[in-house]
């Protein structure tokens, strides 16, 4: 091991585990520093089509001063919206910079091997973003969306405050979550946040990292003597002709942990983070915008102290470098008088600037030099900087210690490059700056016994997904020197997170690891069964696998002439986008005397605006699409007011497609609908039926979604709350005999199975009570989440009360994109109120006699929602107190509320529900 090794040095050491970007002309880190070791330029010269699509005018393009040139990103309209449970119209809002962030953030914890959900800790997040142009340039200037700026589903995908976030709840990371920004220091500050919270303990992992990504992407610039951008398109770093940067696009984002805990974990290693600094010139420079050396010169010296790493060690820094002819020299006086005063860097230390080949990232420029920086220590390479020919005489490198190679400079291991160094200053005056030592040796495990068969564990969000992944990891077997069976078993088991569609097999070898891919793509059955404990084949390391095969396709608002914006939009839809909702979209759109040939052709036209997408066939599937409850919402409160017919959610739970929601439609017009019988069908299915209760909000949308992730089974079918105010029941026990009667219309005999989520596991358990005091059989009693009777023993809520706790219960529920009073005017308020005091006033006259199988959250759902509505929590185990047999409990991942989030948790939901469900066939 090197010197930075030592224990002392460990424990304030982070390791640069795993990393992630696109960058122009690169779309992978590995192609971004392959393109810097051949001197690739990726700035190019735009068109004139490209420019006039941009927007340029004719007059503009021609202007002697117009520099058609950039360094644009490939395929920055495009995200897979589904893997991440992004609505078509919300990726349509959303800003590329958050799309492109959040994919690179799951790119980047693959790279590292880290699984969101494994244990040891909480992961955060810091991360940087430039402003959104595209709300300013597409969004706001599109006839859908004009001077819709402050509507909930136009902020959540623009604004700043949401990538960090959006990052942390889409792949489920706990750790502190926020957005950091500083102008072009941005990114490198945030990996100084992240160091500082691994430093504390707050984490066990860290993302940081940052975006820049401004549209339209090809329009070039109009050159201004004196200003920060080039006059000929080129970015030429200390050379004598320097005259200005050029504007870059792209992203970084780079995963941190302490160095003894990725030590331990196996993880490679990329560099190691020995010190950062951040501060600001203050008022000490000739003006805001101006560089501050004595600013600069400080927090490199303060980054140098904190990292413990002689000065002398440091062999390239990687600069700030924007190629301007006054800003490279101040920034090199500042350096040097900071080494200096440390002992002096290496002699002959190489600077260099990656701003020369993609141009200035902005935001995400810090981290993409970090990236750099640490990649020349990891291959133990200095790629050479492109553009620089004479150097800049104001440079005086013949009196300083630093050289700008020409040519890629390749260390040995007689004479390593053992230390490097980052620094970024942002406009505005925030200075960072970092130092790194080369990572340690990678010292191999003690081999196991020859023969044992590893767990291989692949795992997707569907079937074609599955099979480009061993198709990927097939063909890394075929290279040279595949990775170790071990070492790819180890990765995928620790370091991936288990997604829907899974196939495990055992593999000791590569011949067996070939044969089971084999066998999977030639149409095998899937084994989706997991081993029974974690990873116990003995120690292992972290490799490089084959990422997630994304379906990126095209999201994209155009934008209309503002003067035409107006006046372009829909006759039967307001042009402001306050109004962009199906609710207020269905006021006077269409009379109710529609021909019945028009109806399922306005269902499209509906579906189509809510979910933000063109050409929904008739037969298309509304969840596959994207649909939600808050949606279905929308949607049923658009077809009762054009349609004036009688709708409720949890009918339009069940009209999965266009077709047959048009056929209810037509059913409910004409007066030949079924007649309600309180009980809708959620899934067909073979054998005793199990009938489910809905929470205290009243709908059993989420039921559906289980059912999506359920093995076939029995028939699924839920109990609807009465929509009629004037109906409901005003005790539990009302209520239960209700559905108790509903059931035994359908279901004379028993024996019965039911399930409840929440407040209907309370239910579920007094229908139990009166099915088995008058005589029937309850054979299976599932509650999801239930809180025993003894929580809810406390004082009522008036309605004064309960509508001041309502926007904590929102918060609680993680309600996302939509607005609370919309909720509040649907009458979900009043429902929920409604069903709360059924629990405050109901407590079990007897026990239940037979077991109760209790899904339960494995996280508390916190006190402020509890505090608020007078609750005393108590542990879910006492309902075994209120039974004669065993109280069977599987910890499911989530709390109360996130159990149900998209992704893993709604899918080891739906599976432990099944699974309990399948029990009872057993048993029967």
């Amino acid at each position: 091991m090197t010197p930075t090794t030592t224990p002392e040095a460990m424990g304030a050491a982070v390791a640069i585990v795993g990393m992630a970007g696109r960058f122009p002309g690169a779309a992978t880190t590995d192609e971004l520093w392959q393109g810097l070791l051949d001197g690739v330029e990726s700035v190019r010269r735009f068109s004139d089509e490209e420019m006039a699509e941009a927007g340029v005018s004719p007059e503009r393009i021609a202007s002697p001063g117009r520099v058609p040139r950039g360094a644009d990103l490939a395929d920055a309209d495009l995200f897979d919206a589904g893997f991440f449970g992004v609505t078509q119209r919300d990726a349509r809002l959303m800003d590329p910079q958050q799309r492109v962030f959040l994919t690179c953030a799951w790119q980047a914890l693959e790279d590292a091997g880290l699984a969101a959900n494994a244990p040891g800790g909480p992961v955060g997040v810091f991360a940087s973003t430039s402003m959104s142009t595209y709300l300013l340039a597409n969004v706001l200037r599109s006839a859908e969306y004009a001077d819709a700026a402050l509507t909930y589903p136009v902020l959540l995908g623009n604004d700043k405050d949401f990538l960090a976030t959006r990052v942390s709840y889409k792949l489920d990371l706990r750790g502190p979550s926020m957005t950091v920004q500083s102008a072009c220091s941005s990114s490198l500050t945030a990996v100084h946040l992240a160091c500082q919270a691994l430093a504390r303990g707050e984490v066990r992992a860290a993302l940081a990292g940052g975006v820049s990504i401004t549209f339209p992407q090809t329009s070039g610039y109009e050159y201004q003597e004196g200003g920060i951008l080039s006059r000929d398109g080129h970015c030429r770093v200390f050379d004598a002709a320097s005259a200005g940067t050029i504007k870059g696009n792209g992203c970084g984002v780079v995963v941190l942990k302490r160095l003894a805990d990725a030590l331990e974990d196996g993880d490679r290693v990329y560099a190691v983070i020995r010190g950062t600094a951040v501060n600001n010139d203050g008022s000490d420079k000739i003006g805001f915008t101006a560089p501050g050396p004595q600013g600069q010169r400080a927090v490199i010296k303060a980054a140098v102290e904190a990292s413990g790493v002689p000065a002398a060690h440091v062999g390239y820094v990687e600069t700030h470098g924007t190629g301007t002819v006054v800003g490279d020299p101040l920034e090199l006086q500042a350096l040097s008088a900071a080494y200096e005063e440390a002992g002096g860097p290496a002699p002959d230390c190489a600077i260099g600037s990656l701003k020369a080949n993609v141009g200035h990232l902005d935001a995400a420029a810090g981290v993409t030099g970090l990236i750099k920086a640490a990649l020349a220590l990891y291959h133990q390479k200095v790629p050479r900087q492109i553009n620089y020919d004479t150097p800049n005489p104001h440079l005086r490198l013949d009196d300083r210690p630093y050289t700008v190679p020409t040519e890629t400079v390749e260390h040995s291991p007689a004479a390593p490059l053992r230390a490097a160094a980052v620094s970024s200053f942002g406009l505005g005056g925030t200075n960072a700056h970092a130092v790194l030592a080369a990572p340690p040796v990678r010292q191999e495990p003690p081999a196991g016994q020859p023969g044992i068969p590893y767990p291989v564990v692949l795992s997707a969000r569907d079937a074609e997904a599955l099979a480009d992944q061993a198709r990927a990891l097939r063909a890394l077997l075929d290279t040279p020197e595949p990775p170790a069976v071990r070492d790819i078993a180890y990765t995928l088991f620790t370091g991936r997170p288990l997604l829907p569609v899974r196939h495990v097999f055992t593999a000791a070898t590569h011949d067996e690891l070939r044969a089971g891919l084999d066998a999977l793509l030639a149409g095998a059955p899937a084994n989706s069964a997991l081993p029974d404990t974690g990873w116990v084949h003995g120690p292992a390391l972290k490799t490089s696998l084959p990422g997630y095969p994304f379906r990126q396709e095209r999201h994209w608002i155009e934008p209309t002439p503002r003067a035409d914006a107006v006046a372009a939009a829909p006759a039967d839809t307001p042009a402001a986008g306050a109004a962009q909702t199906l609710t207020t979209a269905a006021g006077a759109a269409v009379a109710p005397d529609m021909a019945d040939d028009d109806v399922l052709e306005r269902v499209i036209e509906l579906l189509e605006q809510g979910l933000g997408m063109d050409q929904i066939a008739p037969d298309d599937d509304f969840y596959e699409l994207g649909g939600d409850s808050l949606l279905a919402v929308e949607m049923v409160t658009a077809l009762r007011s054009i349609f004036d017919i009688a709708l409720d959610v949890d009918e339009f739970a069940r009209l999965r497609t266009p077709d047959e929601m048009a056929a209810q439609i037509r059913a409910a017009r004409s007066g030949t609908a079924a007649e309600r019988s309180g009980i809708t069908p959620v899934r067909d299915g073979e054998g005793t039926p199990v009938y489910l209760v809905p929470p205290a909000g009243g709908t059993n949308f989420l039921y559906f979604r289980l059912a999506d992730q359920m093995a076939p089974g029995a028939p699924l079918r839920a109990l609807s709350f009465p929509s009629d105010p004037a109906l409901r029941p005003g005790t539990l026990r009302e209520l239960a005999a209700l559905y108790v009667e509903w059931i035994r219309r359908e279901q004379p005999q028993g024996p019965y199975r039911l399930g409840g989520y929440s407040f209907g596991g309370n239910v579920v358990f007094e229908m139990a009570l009166q099915l088995q005091r008058s005589g029937e059989t309850v054979e299976r009693l599932v509650m999801l989440d239930a809180h025993v009777p003894e929580t809810y023993v406390a004082g009522h809520l008036d309605e004064e009360e309960f509508q001041a706790v309502f926007p904590v219960l929102f918060e609680a529920a993680a309600v996302r994109g939509v607005d609370p009073e919309m909720l509040r005017e649907q009458g979900f308020l009043d429902v929920w109120q409604h069903n709360h005091d059924l629990l405050k006033g109901y407590y079990p006259d007897r026990r239940f006699e037979g077991d109760l199988v209790l899904l339960q959250a494995e996280e508390p759902e916190g006190d402020a929602l509890l505090d608020a509505l007078r609750m005393n929590p108590r542990d879910k185990s006492v309902w075994g107190a209120h039974i004669t047999g065993h109280l069977l409990v599987d910890k499911v991942p989530g709390d109360h509320f996130s159990m149900f989030d998209e992704g893993d948790r709604i899918a080891r939901l739906g599976a432990a529900l099944g699974a309990a469900l399948a029990q009872s066939d057993q048993e029967g």
